[in-house]
């Protein structure tokens, strides 16, 4: 199947030609609240009023099988009327030939939307069709033209909810002209795009519509989660300043190209803080700053300066999470979780200090906001972090240990770390198979450990 709701005729005569326009105004499934589309492989677009613009200056003779086949009677040709205009709900999945969702003369008439989700339609280009596509010239370019102002601009004054899920040509969501109308919009989500550059596109600069004075309000805008977009620069890449005085939730993930939110300014009175790959992170930074897992021991000075939470599961990384480097930053981290993370054999990396050549010359580096760590199911972890001569890794507020499920684990503490433990109170250690001590003695440690008081 090619098309939901085709106008195509086998001829086209007088006759029809004028039994067409008394049907300029009529509408179909007024009352549909739910467009629900999913696995048709072939479908190419939702109605064929594109086609049918087309048809109107140029004769075509085309055949095309669709499901409304007494909707060819109606001839609704150049009616300008659209299945997706009606739905309160769109759900569109694995309809791999669509290469637009909402055809643009329909993009006007989208008042009653509230809920948009677009799944693993790989070869879609655009949400919202620009007049010239509609117009029946071929999609060649992966990036979308602008969308005329006085004839297409989306009305979306009910939307809510827009979810926009592994989409692998799309480059943008909204042109700028679109965002006054997301005056309801409370969830926005786009993952797994691999093209997208920007969430909002910038508009012809001598547009009117795109000037760099105007301030944009989301006033209903919670929550935003842009995750796996390895092309993603930033949510818009103009000077025009965004207030979003209800958004709360805000997650970054796997954006290694992203540079900022906005080129102006951002007001955020309710968030908080920022989730990314790694963790959760204060906003000291804003939204400035790498959001990509730690591939290296270099790099990322601000990530982990403005770090609250590492929380990382069911992921592969690398032999340490926390490189040396960077020890020294954890003044707010306050919790670290870690579950089925293949591949880590140390929880932080500890290295020699250039020009210590003693160990009378070791480093003490507090972590003095950590409160709570939890270990499971890491089945190459072999220390927290090794026992060296040069560095000495202290947790002056640490309070709960759980460790779980760690096989190649021997040792938890080392003396010279248990010294600094005087707030630890619950520590749970369990199906370690490998475990022989829970303190292991180091050199020149004495009678140390004995001197140790848990409060």
């Amino acid at each position: 199947m090619e098309e939901v709701i085709s106008s195509r005729e086998d001829e086209i005569t007088t006759s029809t030609t004028s039994a067409s326009s008394s049907y300029q105004h009529t509408t179909f499934f007024p009352h549909l609240e739910t467009l629900t589309l999913q696995y048709l492989r072939s479908l190419k677009c939702i109605d064929d009023e594109k086609n049918s613009w087309s048809r109107s200056n140029k004769t075509s003779s085309s055949v095309t099988t669709t499901i409304h086949h007494h909707l060819q009677s109606a001839q609704v040709t150049g009616s300008y009327w659209s299945l997706c205009q009606y739905p309160r709900n769109i759900f569109i999945k694995d309809c791999e030939a669509l290469s637009s969702l909402i055809p643009w003369y329909a993009a006007g008439q989208m008042k009653r939307l509230q809920e948009l989700e677009i799944r693993s339609c790989s070869w879609m280009r655009e949400v919202f069709e620009n007049e010239g596509s509609g117009a029946g010239t071929s999609l060649t370019s992966l990036h979308l033209q602008n969308i005329i102002t006085t004839v297409a601009v989306p009305q979306l004054s009910n939307l809510i909810t827009v979810g926009i899920y592994e989409c692998y040509l799309l480059t943008h969501i909204f042109t700028f002209s679109t965002l006054k109308t997301l005056v309801h919009l409370k969830h926005l989500k786009v993952k797994r795009c691999e093209t997208i550059q920007v969430i909002v596109k910038e508009e012809n600069k001598t547009s009117s519509s795109s000037s760099s004075s105007e301030v944009v309000v989301f006033p209903n805008l919670e929550t935003l989660e842009l995750d796996r977009l390895p092309n993603l620069k930033g949510f818009f890449l103009g000077m025009n300043d965004f207030r979003c005085p209800s958004l709360v939730n805000v997650m970054i993930n796997d954006c290694p190209q992203w540079v900022v939110f906005t080129s102006g300014q951002l007001e955020t009175p309710k968030l908080k803080y920022l989730q990314t790959s790694f963790g959760k992170h204060n906003l000291e930074h804003g939204f400035n700053f790498q959001t990509t897992f730690p591939t290296s021991s270099k790099g990322m000075p601000s990530s982990f300066h403005n770090l609250i939470e590492i929380n990382i599961e069911k992921r592969d990384v690398r032999r340490t999470i926390i490189p040396s480097h960077a020890l020294p930053q954890l003044v707010k981290l306050q919790q670290i979780t870690m579950n089925r993370c293949d591949g880590l054999e140390e929880v932080f990396e500890v290295v020699a200090v250039e020009g210590s050549g003693s160990s009378e010359s070791k480093t003490l580096v507090p972590i003095p906001n950590l409160t709570q760590v939890t270990l499971e199911d890491l089945d190459d972890l072999k220390y927290l972090w090794k026992i060296n001569q040069w560095m000495v890794l202290e947790f002056p507020n640490l309070t709960t240990l759980s460790i779980y499920k760690c096989y190649k684990l021997e040792h938890v503490f080392t003396c010279s770390m248990v010294g600094s433990l005087v707030q630890l109170q619950e520590l749970s250690i369990s199906r370690c198979h490998k475990i022989k001590v829970i303190v292991k003695e180091e050199e020149e440690c004495d009678a140390k450990v004995n001197e140790i008081i848990f409060v």
